[in-house]
């Protein structure tokens, strides 16, 4: 039994030594072949990229190639023929005829040149009763469009913005808001009717603009000079550079005497020679009739004259019927040497006016952006160095109690300071019956600079 027993373990002792041993076979023979695998795939890679390269370098010797041919054929065909000029000016022609017509908007009154802005509508188009203004609003000159459907309604539109056809245009901004229903902020209807400018505020010189303004909301600083071209008279020299002023009040006596001009406007000479004065007062020449046939107008017919301004009939009466304003002559400045300014605005320009004698009003174009309210200065130094440098015979007056009138609080701010632009004192930028179709200050300018009663004479009918 022990025989047994001893004979059986030896047998087991063999069977794990030899399933160890085949393990060992097994695991040695396992990573032999592993490493023929990996050699015979770098093989067949190695092989296979070879082969890629060369394929790839012999397509992009063929493409440099033919690269190369072509640029020789057009080194030997150079200079190309140039395209026929007809085809391209009648195009240019064509395009440029297409965006030089100025194009309103019958809802918003602004003017634009791409017909393709815009959506024409029928008259019987169902959105536009949102442009109706009730009969208890007064508008104070004939809003009527000659359609029948929408003056019965009081729909209020821009006649300008209506094709020979009877069609209406929309620009596609006041066109995407009726379709959904409501009324456009910036559309005429929104309490931004101007109307047509009368004949008695036409045609008005610069400075009797002025004598007939409530408020100044900006001074000028006039250059003149001699022209180069003798033959030609005195004229604008370069540029005017317009100044916010702080206006305390709304004038209610109006025209403002002529020893005010000096207040808003100053006049300079350039030039090394001494100024004629005899030959500068046509410039400066005041019609009376005009001025007081201008403020009988608006004092009838404008919101911000009525019962509020008195004509100076004393002060016009001792007004000869045309005379000059010599306050503004006499007060000229002079700078003899006008090259370093001259040079600091050099430029390119459009005309000539040395080339072409100038008739009528001064050209006035404004010169750019200037630090008027000295920004980049600090305040209390600039303070300290002007006390610093007054004379004992310097009188500063300091007026007291005095509130400075401010575009976001007074709704005359514009319409007063421009009434040959707002001859109504309508369409004011801040008005409460608009209730919650406000416009922000920056809005109502941009609407203003492409109203269409500011280019009426430059717009041209067609029929779309």
């Amino acid at each position: 039994m022990i025989e047994s027993d001893s004979h059986r373990d030896d047998v087991e002792k063999d069977a794990d030594r030899l399933a160890k041993v085949r393990k060992i076979m097994r695991e040695k023979q396992t990573g032999d072949y592993a490493q023929d695998r990996e050699d015979l795939a770098d093989r067949v890679k190695l092989r296979y990229c070879s082969y890629k390269l060369l394929m790839l370098i012999s397509c992009r010797i063929a493409e440099l190639d033919a690269q190369f041919a072509y640029l020789q054929v057009r080194e030997r065909d150079w200079p190309t023929p140039l395209p026929d000029a007809k085809p391209l000016y009648k195009k240019f022609v064509t395009h440029t005829y297409d965006l030089a017509r100025n194009i309103v908007c019958a809802c918003c009154s602004c003017i634009s040149h791409d017909i393709n802005e815009f959506v024409i509508v029928p008259p019987s188009y169902d959105p536009l009763r949102q442009l109706t203004v009730s009969d208890d609003i007064h508008i104070p000159f004939d809003i009527s469009c000659g359609i029948d459907i929408l003056d019965h309604s009081r729909i209020v539109i821009d006649k300008l913005g209506i094709t020979e056809d009877k069609q209406i245009l929309l620009c596609r901004s006041c066109h995407d808001q009726l379709s959904k229903e409501h009324q456009p902020s910036e559309s005429v209807a929104n309490f931004l009717w101007i109307g047509p400018v009368p004949k008695e505020l036409l045609d008005l010189t610069w400075i009797e603009e002025l004598l007939i303004a409530r408020i100044h909301v900006c001074g000028s600083i006039v250059r003149l000079g001699q022209r180069h071209n003798t033959s030609s008279f005195f004229g604008i020299k370069g540029h005017v550079v317009f100044i916010p002023q702080d206006t305390t009040r709304l004038i209610d006596l109006l025209p403002i005497s002529t020893a005010s001009l000096s207040d808003i406007v100053k006049v300079v000479w350039t030039g090394k020679t001494v100024p004629d004065k005899s030959h500068l007062k046509s410039r400066f020449t005041v019609r009376k009739q005009r001025v007081y046939d201008a403020l009988q107008w608006l004092v009838k017919n404008h919101e911000d004259y009525k019962k509020h301004v008195v004509i100076n009939e004393e002060m016009m009466s001792a007004w000869q019927e045309t005379f000059v304003a010599v306050e503004l002559l006499d007060n000229i400045g002079h700078v003899s040497d006008p090259s370093a300014e001259d040079a600091s605005r050099d430029g390119f320009a459009m005309n000539n006016n040395d080339n072409f004698e100038t008739t009528g009003d001064l050209p006035f174009t404004s010169s750019g952006v200037v630090d008027v309210n000295n920004i980049a200065e600090v305040p209390d130094v600039s303070t300290l160095n002007n006390l610093a440098q007054l004379k004992n015979d310097i009188t500063v007056n300091v007026v007291t109690g005095s509130k400075i009138l401010n575009q976001y609080d007074c709704e005359s701010y514009f319409t007063s300071a421009f009434p040959t632009l707002f001859p109504y004192g309508t369409a004011k930028h801040r008005d409460l019956r608009r209730e919650n179709k406000q416009l922000s200050l920056l809005k109502w300018v941009t609407l203003m600079l492409r109203h269409s009663s500011k280019f009426v004479s430059w717009i041209i009918s067609s029929n779309y």
